[in-house]
């Protein structure tokens, strides 16, 4: 029996495409510090309850955060990575 994986429930290709632009025309501001974003590189598309803890990779635990060495992704990335 083979074991799931984050890679085996996570979306990609032209469906993720697609959620990003749905999530980012929803509300194209950072969800943590209210940052206008700009499509298509101005953000990432962060699941609320990543996946390795449970989560969904479903629109409703998806949200836009600003990306960047000091962008608020790579600060919940690191704070996820220590829950």
């Amino acid at each position: 029996m083979k074991t799931v994986t984050t890679a085996d429930v996570r979306i990609s290709g032209r469906r993720l495409q697609e959620r990003r632009k749905r999530i980012w025309q929803r509300d194209p501001n950072c969800a943590r510090c209210g940052r206008l974003t700009i499509h298509p590189h101005g953000y990432e598309l962060d699941h609320r309850v990543p996946l390795h803890q449970g989560g969904e990779d479903t629109d409703e635990n998806c949200q836009v955060l600003c990306n960047g060495t000091e962008g608020c992704h790579l600060a919940k990335t690191r704070e996820d990575a220590k829950a």
